[in-house]
């Protein structure tokens, strides 16, 4: 089996990838591990949507796959998720593309400068259509989450977001991989650990060797319930 695992960060793969077979390095950015059957890549892109989708997009063009894990950490904006949870995104949608207007913002499909239920959009959100037997994912709490360039920071912006979007979790890129598996047509999960609430920003209360390492443990048993079943 063929697995491309996707991070925007070496920090959000390092310690999966000390605990890997190191094969060989395909090109600057993606190299090849082995858990015992599986063949793994692992990408690094950088931090935004637009460096997702550039270096996935060309992964995906070059090389074939079973299976895209994109792993990483994330914000929440619902305290019920606490730091360090790890959730399954099966819903995700870009936040922040569209116009503002006054006091109000439009998206895309507002202003009708996209069909809000073209392929690979259900109004205006992409969705992981996928079927997995695979235990661990079904374990894990399934989540909407919104993409964005601007991580946020101000009390009054989060207030709008959450309200408009109903989302749990934000990341910078993860609806870019949602959007560039589900056109290119392959399997695909978003595995995402929160290491920080969505807040008035306080860097401090970023919990990343808490998320890192559960996000590690979890994708590991994700590989490992793979492995073990073919």
């Amino acid at each position: 089996m063929k697995i491309l695992l996707v991070a925007s960060s070496n920090s959000e793969v390092k310690l999966l990838c000390d605990k890997l077979e190191f094969v060989a390095k395909v090109y600057t950015n993606l190299n090849n591990y082995r858990l015992g059957n599986l063949d793994i890549d692992i990408l690094v892109t950088g931090h935004g949507s637009v460096f997702m989708a550039y270096h996935l997009t060309k992964a995906l063009n070059t090389y074939s796959y079973d299976l895209a894990i994109n792993m990483g950490i994330a914000g929440s904006f619902d305290y019920f998720l606490e730091l360090g949870f790890v959730v399954n995104v099966v819903q995700d949608q870009f936040a922040d593309l569209g116009f503002e207007e006054k006091d109000s913002f439009f998206t895309l499909g507002e202003k009708e400068l996209l069909n809000e239920d073209s392929f690979p959009f259900t109004g205006e959100i992409l969705r992981n259509l996928g079927s997995f037997e695979i235990d661990v994912v079904e374990s894990l709490i399934p989540v909407k989450a919104i993409t964005v360039n601007t991580l946020h920071g101000r009390q009054d912006s989060i207030q709008k977001v959450k309200s408009r979007f109903k989302c749990e979790i934000e990341t910078m890129s993860g609806a870019a991989f949602f959007y560039a598996c589900l056109m290119e047509r392959i399997p695909f999960l978003q595995i995402r650990s929160i290491s920080y609430f969505v807040e008035i920003r306080k860097v401090d209360n970023w919990h990343h060797p808490l998320a890192l390492g559960n996000l590690t443990t979890t994708v590991l048993e994700i590989l490992e319930e793979l492995r073990l079943d073919k």
